[in-house]
């Protein structure tokens, strides 16, 4: 009898053993399919990146079961011998190599029948046990949607992405069509996306911030796949997000990149904290709505935000985790901060945005009620938040918007020197309640007697308390390798203050990002990039080297654009505090209101005269 259990025994166990061989052969077979939908625009046409991303591709042997499907279009020009610009092209990367598929009659990438047509194709040819979509090229965040066609000048809004998935697939929370979309592209880690794909994904991945041109790793995470095909989407999601940072780093662009991995899965709990913290604020702003709204604008301008092109434009994303948790009064803001650490299962970022939480939404940064009526529109939008900043930016009585303040007042505040010789000046309640941020402007005058901007800081003491704003201006001004800039405070955090600033660089316009470390007390650039034709920054970050052309780029007091003195970049780039030559210099407080219009004090004069600054009103 023990005999014979030991052979029953013996059985079960071998069984057990082949049947979990057999689970794991049989998982490791399953099929992936990744769908890229690969828009080159200026990226390739110009810099040819498009073409960098699928050689690394290409790099990495794939097994049988995976297969990569790729649509071109979008540039002008291809840099990938065999594909054309004048035609969409459809290929496989498979074991077997990249192999064209078809070529269709050239059509807009960014327009919502275009993005149809390779669903349906890639669904139909090529089906799988999982499958990936990838969406390549620019980004403008849930207001300005992703892949720019620079032929067609169209874009994908968040509206006709989510209406080409539903025309092909059905939208299924429990069992859904993707396993993981990836944009490789700028700005798309936020709520209004991510509730985009809800239904059609599990997981999303992508970047808060402007994604460097080097993209993703390829050969990082492709290369995960292909050594194992048994890994589900969140594990390649991980693999995706892991890899990205050292590859920016070794690529020289990670001090502000970002990559987050969303589980969608996550998003009604998300949606419902989100939407009871509207509920709760819009109820609050209802009590004083100017101050509520102010505060607000305070708290919000506060937080990591991302894409803005300094006077060009703002995205309108900003952290949503780190806006909840300044919004202390919110009894719902915590619960809303733990369903948001539940939806983000991984996270990456550079050392100049690690205050971020890993997804973005979006808040009327501009002040503009034409980007909420955008806003409001969405598929993603948030009914609550949506109501509250419909009020903020057009509530009110008598068709005055609640938050309304006569600017004017604000310019005639007077400035008085102390005993030290430094201005100070005193804002009353009204005024106060009426501001968001302080910081002062700092000009020089051309041979013209014009004025000049060189740019903005925040070298001010603020008493909010009091309505007490004195500058501590100590008479130095950034200078890149010895040549004054001009240089606009963009962003203020506990340990460091990001700055842009305009340059032309070897001919072409360029947005340069600094930043200022409290602990090291120095600047350090942190990137440069091209302002391309329709005010969106280019992705591909350069670097300042020696024997570099750069003009420093100015505004005067019409706005119009001033061209410094051009020089040639002799050593390594650096930007650094340097005291202002011998001259007569203006200097005014800047106070901006939660419209984000801006009102300048009077102006004060100072002389500088052999490193000594004296101030004359």
């Amino acid at each position: 009898m023990r005999k014979v259990l030991r052979y029953i025994l013996f059985f079960v166990v071998l069984t057990g053993v082949l049947l979990e061989g057999c689970a794991g052969i049989g998982a490791a077979q399953d099929k992936w399919a990744v769908y890229i939908y690969m828009c080159g625009s200026d990226l390739e046409s110009e810099d040819g990146l498009a073409t960098e991303n699928l050689n690394a591709l290409k790099s990495v042997p794939l097994p049988e079961n995976v297969k990569f499907i790729i649509q071109t279009g979008g540039a002008k020009k291809w840099n990938t011998q065999g594909i054309s610009a004048k035609e969409l092209g459809r290929y496989v990367y498979d074991s077997t190599g990249f192999h064209e598929v078809e070529r269709l009659k050239d059509a807009s990438m960014g327009d919502e029948k275009t993005l149809e047509g390779f669903l349906r194709f890639a669904k139909e040819r090529f089906p799988a046990d999982h499958r990936m979509l990838l969406f390549w090229d620019h980004g403008g965040g849930s207001l300005g949607g992703c892949c720019f066609d620079e032929k067609y000048e169209t874009i994908l809004s968040l509206g006709d992405l989510r209406q080409a998935l539903q025309t092909v697939e059905t939208a299924n929370p429990e069992r859904p069509p993707f396993d993981l979309v990836l944009f490789d592209t700028c700005l798309m880690a936020n709520i209004e996306t991510a509730n985009t794909l809800y239904g059609f994904a599990r997981y999303m991945a992508a970047s808060e911030e402007i994604m460097p041109g080097t993209g993703t790793d390829y050969a990082g995470w492709a290369g995960a796949l292909a050594k194992n095909s048994a890994i589900d989407g969140k594990e390649l999601g991980i693999a995706v997000c892991e890899t990205y940072l050292p590859y920016c780093q070794h690529n020289e662009a990670g001090d502000m990149a970002t990559l987050s991995l969303i589980d969608l899965g996550q998003m009604p709990a998300l949606n419902a904290a989100y939407e009871k913290m509207g509920q709760e604020a819009l109820e609050l702003s209802k009590g004083d709505p100017r101050h509520f709204f102010t505060a607000y604008d305070r708290l919000a301008g506060g937080v990591e935000n991302y894409g803005s092109n300094g006077n060009d434009g703002y995205t309108n994303m900003v952290d949503l985790g780190a806006l909840a948790a300044e919004l202390s009064e919110l009894s719902t803001a915590p619960a809303f901060a733990q369903a948001l650490q539940n939806a983000v299962v991984c996270k990456t970022a550079g050392p100049y945005r690690r205050y971020g939480t890993g997804l973005s939404g979006y808040y009327s940064l501009d002040g503009s009620l034409d980007s909420w009526q955008v806003y409001a529109a969405l598929p993603g939008a948030s009914k609550a938040f949506s109501e509250l900043y419909r009020d903020m930016l057009s509530g009110g009585r008598d068709g005055m918007p609640w938050f309304y303040f006569d600017v004017e007042k604000i310019e005639h505040a007077p400035v008085v020197l102390n005993e030290n010789n430094m201005a100070s000046v005193t804002l009353s309640p009204e005024e106060l309640n009426a501001i968001s941020t302080v910081d002062f402007l700092l000009c020089f005058y051309d041979a013209k007697g014009n004025l000049v901007y060189l740019g903005s800081d925040d070298k001010v003491n603020a008493d909010w308390e009091r309505g007490v704003f004195q500058e501590s201006f100590d008479g130095a001004w950034p200078a890149l390798n010895g040549h004054f800039v001009s240089l606009y405070l963009s962003e203020q955090q506990p340990d460091y203050n990001l700055y842009y600033s305009y340059i032309m660089l070897n001919g072409q316009k360029c947005y340069l990002t600094a930043a200022y470390n409290f602990a090291r007390e120095s600047f350090e650039i942190l990137s440069v990039n091209r302002i391309l034709n329709n005010g969106w920054l280019d992705r591909q970050i350069l670097q300042l080297k020696p024997g570099d052309r750069i003009t420093p780029l100015f505004f005067d007091e019409r706005e119009q654009e001033w061209e410094g003195e051009t020089f040639t970049l002799h050593g390594a780039p650096v930007l650094k505090d340097e005291p202002l030559p011998d001259d007569t210099y203006a200097f005014a407080f800047r106070f901006i209101t939660a419209r984000n219009e801006a009102a300048a004090s009077e102006t004060i004069h100072f002389v500088v005269r052999n490193g000594e600054m004296t101030a004359v009103k």
